[in-house]
């Protein structure tokens, strides 16, 4: 994909690749570098260009790319570049990892939190964001399911897509 960043007819390429991936668009101005109108959005995803490659997020908790998913599409055979993981980035990561390695992000729910005290994680509470968290990274979460010692869903919900077969692929994988 080219390099859109300052590109002042930058939605004449967004409006082809969009179409190209059959993705609906919707207006929107930018607030980044490529100087657009236009976004796309399939379901909970919304897809915005950055310079040389398509921001693709999931705000919904809970509703992004499931792990199991993830790694089949992280996985599928690309025609030029190896493995979709090396075009389709989970979290937007340069050194490509798989979803696993990149911690995909935990489900937050009851079955999870007697998990955690179960292994003697405790919640800290913050003034700035008046609430609750857990102290543990989503890396650590991956690695105690990695070990069985966890049973959670994980979901993706950020990926940077860096050519037109893997827009295609991604939106196929998150419409299926």
């Amino acid at each position: 994909m080219k390099n859109l960043a300052g590109v002042k007819e930058a939605d004449k390429d967004i409006i082809t690749e969009l179409y190209m991936a059959n993705i609906p668009m919707f207006t929107e101005k930018s607030k980044g570098e490529v100087p657009y109108t236009k976004i796309g959005k399939v379901g909970y995803w919304t897809f915005h260009r950055a310079w040389y490659y398509w921001i693709a997020s999931c705000k919904e908790k809970g509703k992004g790319l499931p792990l199991k998913e993830a790694i089949e599409l992280h996985e599928k055979e690309h025609p030029t570049k190896g493995n979709m993981g090396q075009t389709i980035r989970s979290g937007g990561h340069c050194g490509c990892p798989s979803p696993v390695e990149y911690g995909a992000q935990p489900v937050f729910n009851e079955k999870l939190d007697k998990q955690l005290y179960g292994l003697g994680y405790k919640k800290t509470y913050s003034k700035a964001l008046d609430e609750e968290y857990w102290s543990i990274t989503y890396g650590e979460i991956s690695k105690l399911c990695e070990e069985g010692k966890l049973e959670v869903d994980q979901y993706v919900n950020c990926y940077h897509i860096d050519d037109q077969i893997g827009l295609n692929e991604f939106v196929k994988a998150i419409t299926n």
